[in-house]
């Protein structure tokens, strides 16, 4: 287990570098802090099984490296926001509509990679990633099998299920955000999952994801809409435009996530983690039936 859990991350981590190599464009840039955050995900499965200082650094240097990569990320996200939305729209907007708005959210983004690259921050993030793929090879994992990682998993279903709930209170853009970003660690480790049962797995993964992308899209309108408010510079009859439409694509987002929240997290999470350990040791089983009877003994 520990090998695996130290592949698993290392592989994330190189998969970013690998990104960066291309950081002169922002889906690049992306793309690396999507991969920063699986490996907190992987990092999240067995956070119960490790010291806590390690989970700590390792969490402290993953953060480090993705806030290098936030700005230009942001600028990129908003510009791809207020397309998308557009699209979605089209069909109630005037040719040309937005196109001022449009214009400066594009700029920005451009200006921002601008300093992105200018500011070398690439090779800084880079720098960060190869201390972390280090810190993988060395991690030192208590527990063997599901139970290494079955409690994070747990969590990861229990923290999501509890933001869930707490959104259904309060559904502030903090609230979901912080749903957002349970739902995410749970899609991931399910996707690792997936050789257990890959029908069901995958099932499981495509709710999960389903439900991050309407989280995520509700999110970066948030962000859009703020930068809308603090620094667009369109017609006010563009900006009315703009904030109707933000506000209307988050209802429908909220909505169909919420019916979506009530569906997935209808079992407790101990009868969740009992059924994917059920997978699991069948799984085991079947591949390997003296190593599954060692690992169930321990």
């Amino acid at each position: 287990m520990a090998k695996a859990i130290g592949r698993l991350g290392r592989e994330r981590i190189e998969s970013a570098v690998e990104c960066l190599n291309d950081c002169g464009h922002a889906e690049a840039i992306h793309c690396a802090r999507k991969d920063i955050k699986k490996a907190r995900a992987v990092l999240r499965m067995v956070r119960a099984n490790i010291a806590g200082k390690e989970f700590r650094r390792l969490t402290r240097l993953l953060r480090e490296a993705a806030s290098h990569l936030a700005a230009p990320r942001d600028a990129y996200v908003k510009a791809k926001t207020l397309k998308v939305l557009a699209r979605h729209f089209q069909g109630q907007l005037t040719p040309g509509a937005l196109r001022h708005v449009r214009s400066q959210f594009r700029r920005a983004s451009d200006e921002e990679m601008k300093r992105f690259a200018k500011g070398k921050k690439a090779k800084s993030v880079e720098r960060i990633l190869r201390r972390v793929a280090k810190e993988f090879e060395r991690l030192e994992i208590s527990g063997k099998g599901w139970k290494a990682i079955g409690p994070g998993v747990k969590s990861a279903y229990s923290e999501g299920r509890r933001a869930y709930q707490i959104v259904l209170k309060d559904a502030s853009p903090e609230n979901l955000h912080e749903w957002r970003k349970r739902a995410k660690d749970l899609w991931y480790q399910v996707g690792l999952l997936r050789p257990v049962w890959p029908e069901q797995m995958d099932a499981t993964a495509h709710e999960l994801e389903t439900l991050g992308e309407f989280l995520g899209d509700d999110h970066d309108l948030f962000i859009l809409q703020q930068s809308v408010q603090e620094q667009c510079a369109g017609t006010q009859r563009e900006l009315e435009i703009l904030h109707g439409l933000i506000e209307e694509r988050q209802r429908e987002l909220r909505a169909a996530a919420v019916a979506l929240g009530k569906r997935f997290y209808v079992e407790r999470p101990s009868t969740f983690c009992e059924r994917l350990a059920g997978y699991w040791c069948t799984w085991r089983r079947e591949k390997n039936p003296s190593a599954w009877a060692a690992e169930a003994a321990s």
